[in-house]
């Protein structure tokens, strides 16, 4: 008798502890929950503030090229063709904008849906290249066509035109690969975060 109630007394106490443990792990999880959501927060806030500076960039780019083409005395399809690339882009990146600045619901109903979306803002940055190189390469040998026609090759304000050129586009592809790459490491760490808690 005096055998059953010491077992039973210790079987209580390791139902207590169990339980104890268990409510130690939950409580662990939902903190670990709450911190990888805060991070996701914070990366996605990151990412809004990464693209809202491209945006700004590109609206001064649509502002000041066009302009700067047609004081040189460009021609008029040049400057146009100009103004409608860097308005395109800009266009494209403002959609890429929005569609960060609907990922504020972190819920586990729409982690998902988040996932969905961050992955085709991570394919838009991801595939930009294909886009981007072939547009660059055709634009600036037509930017160089045109101030040769306009400056000449030899000029003094031809040299200063097509140094400051190539200054500006060398400045501007290391500009514009960080701010990608940037992007897209950002979505790959929040993706990962929404990995990780689909798998609690």
């Amino acid at each position: 008798m005096e055998n059953n109630t010491l077992l039973s007394h210790e079987l209580e106490q390791m139902r207590t502890q169990i339980g104890l443990l268990k409510q130690r792990l939950d409580q662990q999880t939902i903190v670990n929950d709450i911190h990888i959501r805060n991070s996701m927060k914070s990366k996605i806030s990151d990412l809004n503030r990464t693209v809202l500076g491209t945006i700004f960039l590109g609206i001064f780019a649509v502002i000041f090229a066009p302009t700067t083409f047609y004081i040189n005395g460009c021609s008029l399809a040049f400057i146009i063709a100009t103004a409608v690339m860097l308005a395109v882009c800009l266009g494209l990146t403002v959609v890429q904008k929005i569609n960060l600045g609907k990922m504020t619901d972190l819920s586990q109903y729409n982690l998902i849906e988040t996932a969905e979306k961050l992955s085709k803002v991570r394919t838009h940055y991801k595939e930009w290249y294909k886009i981007a190189i072939p547009m660059i390469v055709v634009w600036g040998g037509w930017m160089i066509y045109e101030m040769v026609e306009v400056l000449g090759v030899e000029s003094p304000k031809a040299i200063g035109f097509y140094c400051g050129a190539g200054v500006g586009l060398i400045i501007g592809g290391i500009i514009g690969i960080r701010i990608n790459r940037k992007v897209i490491q950002q979505s790959n760490e929040v993706l990962a975060h929404i990995n990780e808690l689909q798998q609690q």
